[in-house]
C-alpha cells in the first residue's frame, strides 16, 4: 500500500432494502439513533481531519450494517474529505437504491473530487432489477466515479448474475462472493460459471491463514472510538477518542499508527484478507485493495524468492499460480520475472509458472530477456579483468568465485561464502575498495546474506524495467511491480501508482 487506510462503521443498523436473508432489513432507526449515527460520524470526520496526514491515513471506507449512502451526513462528510490534499480515496459499501444524481449532488455540494470517490455496490437480486442496477452503475462511472459491483455466488441466481455482467461495462469489475450457509460444496459446473464471471472468484476458497505482521497499514474503527484490525478482529485497549499518543507505536516513517492486533486463525472474508500487505492484493487492487476495484496493470514485474516463492517455500503457491494465469490468460496482463537470479536458477524455481511469463529482469538487471514474438536481449557486461583483483583477495575474505558469462564475457560474478559465514557491508565494502578506482564507478554490489554480488553499475531491476517497458511501448506508471528487499525498492518506486494532490 501507499498508505494507511481506515475503515469506518458507526451505529447505524438499518436499511431501505428488506432482503429476507438480512438481520438489519428487520428494523427501523428512531429519529434520536439516526441523530445519534450522524454525530458520531461528523465527529469521526472532525478527529480524521485532525490526525490523519500524521498518523499517514491516505484513504477512508464506510462499511455500515445497513444503508449509508441514503442519509446526506454520509455523502457529504465523505465529499470534506475528498477535498483534503493528503487523501487519495474516499468511498462506501452500498446498495445503490437511490439515483446517482442524488448521491453525487451532495458530494459535490461539499466540494467531493469526483476522482477520489470509490464505491462498492452490491446487487440485492430480491429488492432490485438488473437494469435498474446496472443503469446505477453505468450513470455514476459516466460521472467518473471509480467503483466495482458483486453479488454473493447464490446458486440458483447464476444466470440473473450472469445477466448484470452482459449489462455492466467492461471496465466495471463484478465480484461474487462464496455464500455462506450454502451447507454443500459448490458443483464444478457451479464454480465454473461464477468465475466466467468473477475470474478471481477461486481466491474464495483458498484458505487465508491469520498473519498480524501483514496488516500494520489498516484499522477499523467503530462509532464508540472503539478500534479494530479489521472487521472480524478483537477489539484493542486503545480507543480512537480517548488514547494519548504514547499508547501508539512509532513506525519507521514517523507516524503514529496503533500496533494491529488479532487472534484469528483465519481471514474468512474480504474486508479481512483484502486488506492484508498481501502480493496478490498488491497487484489485482492497487494501493488499496479494500475499495476491490482492480488495477489492470498492463505488465507486472516480480521478484521471486521471498515473493512468488514465500520464504520457507520451495515452490510457487496454488493460489499465486491461479491468480497468475487469469492475469495472463484472461486480463491479458504481461508478465515478467524481475530477480537477482541467473536465468536458468530462475526457470528451474518457477517452473510450474514459467509459461505465463513472457520473460524478465535477471541477474540483477544485467540480463534483460523478452520472449514475446521474437526473442529480444540485452546484457550488462563486466571487464574481465576485474577478475584478477578478485582472485587475488579469495584467501584474506575466504570466498570463492562464480561468473555467470554469455559466450566468452561475464555479466554477473557472485562471491560465495559458506553459509555460516555471511558478508558484512563492512567486508563488502573493503573489498570492493580493493578495485581499480576506475574500474569501481563502473560496477555496484550488494550483498544477499553469504554472497557477494557484483554487476554493472547501468544493471538494476529499475532500469530494466524501464527499458523492457520501452521494448514493448508502454510506460512503468502503467505496470506494477512487487518484491521484499532493497534490490526491488526503486522498480517498485517507479511503477507505484503516485498520490493524488491536485488543487
Amino acid at each position: 500500500m501507499t498508505g494507511r487506510m481506515i475503515l469506518y462503521r458507526g451505529s447505524l443498523k438499518s436499511c431501505n432494502y428488506h432482503c429476507s436473508y438480512c438481520p438489519f432489513s428487520k428494523r427501523k432507526m428512531s429519529e434520536h439513533e439516526l441523530e445519534k449515527d450522524k454525530g458520531q460520524w461528523e465527529r469521526f470526520c472532525q478527529s480524521l481531519g485532525e490526525r490523519a496526514e500524521i498518523m499517514g491515513i491516505r484513504a477512508l471506507m464506510v462499511v455500515p450494517y445497513g444503508e449509508a449512502l441514503i442519509h446526506p451526513w454520509y455523502c457529504e462528510g465523505m465529499g470534506e474529505i475528498s477535498t483534503w490534499s493528503f487523501i487519495d480515496a474516499v468511498g462506501a459499501q452500498t446498495n445503490l437504491s437511490f439515483p446517482a444524481a442524488w448521491l453525487l449532488d451532495r458530494f459535490c455540494q461539499a466540494g467531493g473530487r469526483i476522482e477520489k470517490l470509490r464505491l462498492w455496490a452490491t446487487f440485492h437480486p430480491e429488492m432490485t432489477s438488473v437494469e435498474s442496477f446496472a443503469g446505477t452503475c453505468r450513470e455514476l462511472r459516466e460521472a467518473g466515479v471509480s467503483l466495482c459491483a458483486g453479488a454473493v455466488g447464490v446458486p440458483e441466481q447464476a444466470g440473473l448474475i450472469q445477466k448484470l455482467r452482459q449489462s455492466l461495462p467492461k471496465e466495471i469489475y463484478l465480484w461474487i462472493n462464496r455464500m455462506d450457509g450454502l451447507k454443500r460444496p459448490y458443483t464444478k459446473e457451479e464454480r465454473m460459471a461464477f468465475q466466467e464471471v468473477d475470474p478471481f472468484f477461486m481466491r474464495e476458497f483458498f484458505p487465508v491463514h491469520g498473519d498480524v505482521s501483514r496488516c500494520e497499514e489498516r484499522l477499523f474503527i467503530e462509532g464508540n472510538g472503539k478500534m479494530h484490525t479489521c472487521n472480524i478482529s478483537q477489539v484493542m485497549e486503545q480507543n480512537w477518542y480517548k488514547e494519548t499518543e504514547t499508547h501508539f507505536s512509532q513506525k519507521d516513517s514517523g507516524f503514529l499508527f496503533p500496533a494491529p492486533r488479532c487472534s484469528r486463525k483465519l481471514c474468512s472474508c474480504y474486508l479481512a484478507y483484502g486488506g492484508r500487505s498481501d502480493m496478490m492484493n498488491h497487484i489485482l487492487f492497487g494501493p488499496y485493495p479494500l475499495f476491490r476495484i482492480p488495477r489492470r496493470a498492463r505488465a507486472v514485474f516480480l521478484d521471486i524468492d521471498g515473493t512468488l516463492i514465500p520464504e520457507g517455500s520451495d515452490s510457487v503457491p496454488e493460489q499465486t499460480a491461479e491468480c497468475l494465469a487469469v492475469l495472463a490468460k484472461k486480463e491479458k496482463a504481461l508478465l515478467f520475472f524481475a530477480t537477482t537470479l541467473p536465468l536458468r536458477e530462475a526457470m528451474e524455481r518457477c517452473k510450474k509458472i514459467k509459461h505465463l511469463f513472457c520473460g524478465g529482469i535477471f541477474a540483477a538487471g544485467a540480463y534483460l530477456r523478452l520472449d514475446r514474438g521474437q526473442k529480444q536481449e540485452q546484457f550488462y557486461f563486466l571487464e574481465s579483468d576485474i577478475l584478477h583483483t578478485l582472485e587475488r583477495e579469495k584467501r584474506k575474505f575466504r570466498y570463492r568465485i562464480l561468473a555467470y558469462n554469455e559466450g566468452e564475457r561475464i555479466y554477473k560474478l557472485t562471491l560465495l561464502r559458506c553459509g555460516h559465514r555471511p558478508w558484512s557491508s563492512r567486508e563488502a565494502k573493503e573489498l570492493f575498495l580493493h578495485l581499480p578506482e576506475n574500474k569501481q564507478k563502473r560496477l555496484r554490489y550488494f550483498i544477499e546474506g553469504n554472497c557477494m554480488q557484483i554487476v554493472s553499475a547501468k544493471a538494476s531491476k529499475a532500469n530494466g524495467v524501464r527499458e523492457l517497458c520501452r521494448w514493448i511501448g508502454i510506460a512503468p506508471k502503467d505496470t506494477v511491480a512487487v518484491g521484499n528487499s532493497h534490490e526491488d525498492k526503486e522498480m517498485m518506486k517507479i511503477t507505484a501508482v503516485r498520490r493524488i494532490n491536485k488543487k
